[in-house]
């Protein structure tokens, strides 16, 4: 009898989709906010929160649909999404010329536990009965 094989590969699949639906997704929220910025009804100085806000829906987005993906180790696949999306985040703020300050550690921690807990709730999630 052979022992079963560990399936890394389909796993890594799994979190390159989800992160590749993240970012998608990413994209699409920050135009729409963008826009509604142009328009006066956000104020400018809500712009830390709402990066925030953007990298705990993008976190939990890439966990999720990960998860999904790969049926197994929801938890530490949603870690790796959130850490993956957090460092093209934070990757992307220094290449503008941004200086990571407290608010890249809050939203580094916060990231991390969106992915953690969409992650596992995309492993716990049973398909509907037809």
């Amino acid at each position: 009898m052979q022992a079963k094989k560990p399936d890394t590969k389909h796993q890594m699949k799994g979190v390159l989709c989800g992160c590749v639906v993240a970012s998608a997704f990413g994209v699409f929220l920050l135009c729409l906010l963008s826009f509604i910025m142009s328009t006066g009804r956000i104020p400018i100085w809500s712009v830390k929160a709402i990066g925030i806000i953007v990298g705990c829906i993008m976190a939990s987005v890439a966990a999720f649909f990960c998860a999904r993906y790969s049926k197994k180790n929801g938890f530490f696949l949603g870690m790796l999404c959130a850490a993956i999306i957090f460092l093209i985040a934070f990757l992307s703020s220094l290449a503008v010329g941004e200086f990571p300050g407290f608010w890249a550690a809050i939203k580094l921690f916060s990231m991390l536990i969106c992915g953690c807990v969409f992650g596992s709730i995309g492993v716990n999630v049973k398909k509907s009965a037809k």
